[in-house]
C-alpha cells in the first residue's frame, strides 16, 4: 500500500493527501476495537502516507549542504582507495573492474565489458548489493562477534559493525541495492544480539519503507525494482524449495539461489532489457566464487598494496573475462527482442505469486 501510494502521489501530487491522512489516523484510532474496519483503515493510512510523502517531495530542491559535505568526504575516501589499489601494479583493465566491484565506480569500465556481463546474465555482479556487503559483514561478524560467548559483551561490537557497514555504503555512493542490504543487515544484527527471532520479510519491508520515505522516486528506479524483486522471491521460495531438497551442497545451493533470483527478476528483465539470458544460473557457479575472490583480494590489496596481490588480481580478471567471452559466444543462449507490455508483466507476477502461495501452503 505504501508503494501504491507513492506511485499515486508522484503521478498526481495534490495538497489534500496530508489532511486526509490526519483524518484517517484519528478515525483508525477511534475504531481500533473494530477489527475489520480498523484493518481497512490501516491499509488506507499507509496508502495516504505514500501519497503525502510523494506529493511533498514533488519538486524538491537540491540536496542539503550537510549531505553534500558527507558525499564529498566519501568520494575523497573512494579516490584514496583507488590510488592505493593502483600502486600494486594492476593493469588498467583490472583496476576498472575492481573499482567497479568494490567501490561502485564504473566510469572506467569499458562498454564491451559491461555488455559481456549483461549478455550472459551476470550484470548483477557489477552492481554493489548484498553479496558485496555480506562479504564485509561475514568478516566482521566472524572476527568480532562469533567468538564472544557472553551475549551482553556482543553489544559492545554493534557500533563498530554498523559504522563499518554504513561507512562502506557511503564510500560506494549509497546505491539502492547496497542501502537495502545495509538496512537489512543492521536490523538482523540488532535482532540477533537481542536473541529475537523475526521473519526475514520484516527487515526487507522496513528497508523499503525507509528508502521510499527518504526518496520516493526510487520506486521507479530499475535497480530498486530488480533488487527487491530478487530478494523478495528468495525469501518467499527458499523455505519451500529447501524443504523439497533438504540435502544440498554449496554448489546446488548456489545454483538454487541463482535460479530463484533469475525467476524473480525475469519479468522486469524482459520489460526493461528485452532479453533473457539462459546461462545465468549455471555461470553463477563459476562467476560468483571468482568475483568473491576478486573482492577479497581487492580489499587485501587496498590494505597492503604489494605487487604479488596485483599479479594475482590480473590473472583472475583475465580468467573471468575469458569465461564471459566464451559463454557469450555460445549461440542460442540468450533470448532477444522480447517486448512485453505492463499488463503482461503484472499478470506474470500475479501468477508467480499465486504459485508461491500455493507452494508455501501445500500442507
Amino acid at each position: 500500500m505504501l508503494m501504491a501510494g507513492t506511485a499515486l502521489g508522484l503521478h498526481y501530487p495534490l495538497p489534500y493527501y496530508l489532511p486526509l491522512l490526519a483524518v484517517a489516523v484519528v478515525v483508525s484510532t477511534l475504531l481500533r476495537r473494530y477489527g475489520h474496519w480498523h484493518d481497512v483503515l490501516t491499509l488506507f493510512v499507509w496508502l495516504l502516507i505514500g501519497c503525502s510523502r510523494a506529493s511533498i517531495s514533488y519538486g524538491e530542491d537540491d540536496a542539503p549542504r550537510w549531505q553534500q559535505t558527507i558525499s564529498s568526504k566519501a568520494k575523497a575516501v573512494q579516490s584514496s582507495m583507488i590510488r592505493r589499489l593502483s600502486k600494486s601494479g594492476v593493469s588498467d583493465r583490472t583496476l576498472a573492474l575492481t573499482q567497479a566491484l568494490v567501490v561502485g565506480k564504473k566510469d572506467d569500465l569499458s562498454r564491451e565489458t559491461q555488455q559481456a556481463y549483461r549478455q550472459v546474465g551476470a550484470s548483477h555482479l557489477l552492481a554493489l548489493s548484498g553479496m558485496h556487503l555480506g562479504i564485509l559483514y561475514s568478516l566482521l561478524y566472524f572476527c568480532l562477534v562469533r567468538w564472544v560467548r557472553h551475549s551482553r559483551w556482543r553489544w559492545y561490537f554493534l557500533p563498530l559493525i554498523l559504522f563499518s557497514l554504513w561507512g562502506y555504503a557511503l564510500v560506494a555512493g549509497m546505491p539502492v541495492s547496497l542501502v537495502r542490504a545495509a538496512l537489512m543487515l543492521s536490523v538482523i544484527t540488532i535482532t540477533t544480539l537481542m536473541q529475537y527471532r523475526t521473519d526475514p520479510l520484516h527487515p526487507l519491508a522496513l528497508s523499503a519503507i525507509i528508502i521510499l520515505f527518504v526518496e520516493p522516486l526510487q520506486l521507479f528506479s530499475i535497480s530498486f525494482q530488480l533488487s527487491y524483486a530478487a530478494v523478495l522471491f528468495l525469501l518467499l521460495m527458499w523455505g519451500p524449495v529447501n524443504d523439497l531438497f533438504p540435502r544440498q551442497n554449496w554448489a546446488s545451493r548456489l545454483f538454487t539461489v541463482s535460479c530463484i533470483a533469475t525467476l524473480g527478476t525475469m519479468p522486469l528483465t524482459l520489460y526493461y532489457f528485452h532479453q533473457l539470458p539462459l546461462l545465468g544460473p549455471l555461470l553463477s557457479l563459476i562467476l560468483i566464487p571468482l568475483t568473491t575472490v576478486i573482492i577479497w583480494l581487492t580489499f587485501a590489496t587496498i590494505l597492503l598494496p604489494v605487487s604479488a596481490f596485483g599479479w594475482v588480481l590480473n590473472y583472475i580478471v583475465i580468467l573471468q573475462e575469458k569465461i564471459l567471452n566464451y559463454a557469450g559466444s555460445i549461440p542460442y543462449t540468450t533470448l532477444t527482442d522480447i517486448y512485453p507490455d505492463e499488463i503482461s508483466i503484472m499478470l506474470l507476477y500475479a501468477a508467480m505469486l499465486m504459485a508461491i502461495v500455493r507452494l508455501r501452503t501445500r500442507n
